[in-house]
């Protein structure tokens, strides 16, 4: 009973780390009078760990040694060679599940490392959602960036159970409004968006099945 309650406690600091978080920084947004930059993009990152993941003491993992780090970004259609092919993270069908639409065509973006796009069954040059990855220099530039990529997003929500956390907010795809799921496992953050404009439960859902498959 002692362990059970150790591991209860462990996980719910988690959670009440990410949630102040995401928190601090959406007021930031709030009080700057600014969006945090255009949608669907992020500031740049120093490398090194901010007060809100790491600068603290929150994360144990060190600070990176690479001198500058990139924050996740997210494409849009076009901006990255796609081809043909199936997803490494996520099957056809099992993404529409989750996604709530019908998918036909999918591809895999010619970057480093792999993303995917799916389209809808009946237009298919209609994007119903779209993964991403980033890689890091270490752990904690990882969780610095999914938590930094809420900024200025005041109807963010967070997830501690996906992966290292999770945080999930809206932004447009393909000129819709619509919402993405960006957590962290390792080295690595993974962006995932979905054409519904709400609420978040789609995009949180494919991202806790696309965890497992991400190294």
């Amino acid at each position: 009973m002692k362990v059970g309650r150790t591991a209860r406690a462990v996980r719910s600091g988690a959670a009440v780390r990410l949630a102040a978080a995401v928190l601090l920084l959406a007021l930031a947004g709030c009080h700057n009078g600014s969006p945090g930059g255009t949608a669907g993009s992020a500031p740049t990152a120093t490398g090194q760990p901010s007060d809100l993941g790491g600068g603290r003491g929150e994360q144990a993992s060190p600070a990176s040694t690479v001198p500058s780090t990139p924050r996740p970004t997210l494409s849009t259609p076009g901006a990255v060679p796609e081809v043909a092919g199936t997803c490494p993270y996520i099957s056809a069908a099992r993404f529409a599940d989750l996604e709530g639409d019908r998918v036909g065509r999918v591809t895999v973006l010619r970057s480093r490392p792999v993303g995917c796009r799916f389209y809808f069954e009946y237009d298919p040059a209609v994007l119903v959602g779209e993964i991403t990855v980033a890689r890091f220099g270490a752990a904690t530039d990882a969780y610095n960036a999914m938590v930094g990529s809420a900024k200025g997003h005041p109807e963010v929500q967070s997830d501690p159970g996906i992966g290292a956390g999770a945080v999930a907010f809206q932004t447009p795809l393909q000129g819709s409004r619509s919402w993405q799921c960006v957590f962290a496992k390792g080295t690595s953050v993974v962006t995932v968006r979905t054409r519904q404009p709400y609420p978040a439960l789609n995009a949180f859902l494919l991202a806790k099945a696309i965890v497992p498959r991400i190294p």
